[in-house]
């Protein structure tokens, strides 16, 4: 059996005892060939690889990369690379090749990501397949000499990685080993405040790589933390729902870290799966809720796995049993999602972090400190400060060193980091409040944070919301799907007029708009305000009055989901739209079969983002369908 506490005080001595650069994290690292260092799977099979054979993978590309290409030293190069093992393989070798990894952060649009190639100089990049980059491109399969015994590799010692895709601007980070060094060393501390963090399942700590690596959050938490520990990453195949839960349960997976919206839409699934069900189960299941947060205050680590039991209906479907640690980080969490995930006994924390800082502080208490949805107290490694309620940042583990719009910014160990996100402590324990450029300035010369008020329209239905400046005038903007039937919208507008009637008269929104575009950035991990008014001014973000929607009455079909319901069916049967009416037949009048109508329910699934069953042998005619789909799409 595995001695977790042996494990970690000699990988912390060795680093601790170290110049701390990256070779001797990386030596670290591997001081166990025989650990299982990753798994993936192919739908059907694990496959394992060890320490060592990882290692041994690594020493050839580098190998590769000195022989094959002698003029890259000392030079930035480019991973072009999903989060897959591949990815592990080309960010160490480009380290232990003498050169130094850029984490091309794939979430950016191409125009941006040649933009920041070029400020590297970047001339070459690496990856399994040419996407088609300002560099040149390296086929990661081309690397395949075998390493020399006793071949002496250079690493290098620095790093780069980029901001997330929420602002467009150009600004790139660097890191020192002695930075992420510091960063893994927090572990200890986090160790002496939190015994959950280690726990294994049948004998293994595994983490899923759900993050993308060359994302602050995936890189360090993820990554870099448990892998120089010796422990086990977990890759998937697709970011699918199906691959995603499947993925957990057939690996036993252990830690989960994600962002708010993966929590989010965990609970808006289970929430709108209950409303299915009768009063008296929504009941049970509320009651059940209260008496396992209940059972965890009593009993923190044997409440944790009977609420899992006890909660069976749900996890079984979800998780399964062994998911032992989960963070969110990245965004701002609600606490409903907080509360209910807490409750299936999957123990989930908050945490706190920047491209520019690293990660320096999560929640490590228990139940009770989990639910205050704090970031928790700061890390040894760093600093923390408040100076007209914002927070400022400075220590050994952030980056010292950025280049902003073309030009380096170097920064004294002393100096703090201004994170522009506005905080309050209490106890030690911090909150973030909002971000400092998102506030609005109200009608008598008042600060009006957006994201307090965010967090007060608590609108489920809707697919994202935003409180934002428009013309000059505090507006809730909703986006809803292009088929939201008239009965949600009224819904959606009626309770976002409740909340905002209910708030102080200086922090009322002044407009409510809907928009069926898009709100985020797609390549982004939660809505910038920046982003959105740029989207707004150049028209790509469509806002709507409530009274200007055109939205069939009750009592009828939304003629746009009628309309997207007949186009599955005409793409089914491959016929002309126009040979389907309202009430034709799906198979005596246009001829379909049982097995293009198991086609035409899964299509309508897809195209609506819905779950229709197949057990309902009556919906043959498009009017039904649609009126199914408007019913599922109101729950």
């Amino acid at each position: 059996m595995l001695n977790i506490k042996k494990i970690v005080n000699t990988r912390v001595n060795h680093l601790t005892n170290s110049n701390q650069t990256f070779e001797a994290i990386y030596s670290g690292m591997f001081l166990n060939p025989e650990y299982i260092f990753a798994e993936t799977n192919d739908g059907y099979k694990i496959t394992k690889y060890t320490f060592k054979e990882v290692d041994e993978k690594i020493s050839n590309l580098a190998y590769s990369i000195n022989k094959k290409y002698p003029d890259l030293k000392n030079q930035y190069i480019g991973i072009m690379q999903e989060s897959t093992i591949e990815w592990v393989y080309i960010f160490f070798s480009i380290l232990k090749s003498g050169n130094k990894p850029y984490l091309i952060n794939l979430r950016h649009p191409k125009h941006l990501i040649n933009s920041l190639l070029k400020s590297l100089d970047i001339k070459y990049s690496i990856g399994v397949s040419d996407l088609g980059y300002d560099t040149k491109f390296i086929d990661l399969n081309t690397l395949d000499l075998i390493c020399e015994p006793n071949y002496k590799f250079n690493f290098e010692n620095e790093i780069a990685l980029s901001t997330s895709a929420t602002t467009m601007k150009e600004k790139i980070i660097f890191y020192t080993g002695e930075e992420i060094s510091a960063q893994i060393l927090n572990c200890e501390g986090i160790l002496k405040q939190n015994k959950q963090i280690k726990k294994h399942y049948h004998g293994y700590l595994k983490q899923l790589v759900f993050l993308p690596l060359y994302h602050i959050f995936g890189f360090m938490a993820t990554f870099m933390w448990f892998s120089y520990f010796g422990r086990c990453q977990v890759f998937l195949n697709d970011y699918s729902s199906d691959t995603i839960l499947n993925t957990i349960k057939k690996h036993e997976v252990t830690h989960i870290f994600a962002v708010p919206l993966f929590w989010n839409t965990i609970e808006r699934t289970i929430l709108s799966e209950l409303k299915n069900k009768d009063e008296k189960t929504q009941n049970k299941f509320k009651k059940g809720q209260r008496f396992t947060i209940k059972l965890q205050k009593m009993f923190p680590s044997y409440g944790l796995e009977k609420s899992k039991k006890l909660m069976k209906e749900i996890t079984n479907k979800l998780f399964g049993s062994s998911v032992k640690f989960c963070i969110s980080g990245g965004s701002y969490i609600k606490d409903s999602t907080l509360y209910l995930i807490n409750s299936l006994g999957y123990p989930l924390y908050n945490g706190y972090g920047m491209s520019e800082i690293g990660i320096t502080s999560v929640t490590l208490g228990g139940i009770n400190d989990r639910l205050k949805n704090s970031i928790g107290k700061r890390f040894g490694s760093v600093e923390y400060k408040i100076e007209n309620n914002k927070l400022f940042v400075r220590g050994t583990s952030i980056s010292h060193k950025m280049k902003i719009d073309g030009v380096i910014h170097e920064f004294g160990k002393e100096e703090w980091f201004d994170t522009s996100d506005l905080v309050h402590e209490i106890d030690g324990y911090y909150y973030i409040d909002g971000r400092e450029d998102d506030l609005f300035i109200g009608p008598n010369g008042e600060n009006i944070n957006p994201d307090h008020l965010e967090k007060l329209f608590n609108l489920d239905k809707a697919n994202n919301i935003s409180v934002l400046d428009v013309d000059n005038k505090l507006s809730l903007v909703i986006e809803i799907n292009d088929y939201a039937p008239k009965l949600i919208i009224d819904e959606l507008y009626n309770k976002a007029n409740e909340i905002n009637n209910n708030l102080d008269s200086s922090m009322r929104v002044s407009k409510i708009y809907f928009t069926y575009n898009s709100i985020k950035n797609p390549n982004a991990i939660k809505v910038s305000r920046q982003y959105l008014k740029s989207k707004i001014k150049d028209n790509s973000v469509k806002l709507i009055e409530y009274n200007d929607i055109n939205v069939s009455n009750n009592n009828d079909v939304d003629p746009k989901i009628l309309n997207g319901v007949k186009e599955c069916i005409a793409e089914c049967l491959n016929i002309d739209i126009k040979d389907v009416l309202d009430n034709s037949d799906f198979f005596f009048d246009l001829n379909g079969s049982s097995l293009d109508y198991f086609d035409l329910v899964s299509r309508i699934n897809d195209k609506f983002n819905i779950k229709l069953q197949f057990e309902n042998d009556s919906l043959h005619t498009s009017i039904k369908l649609a009126k199914e789909v408007e019913r599922v799409l109101s729950l």
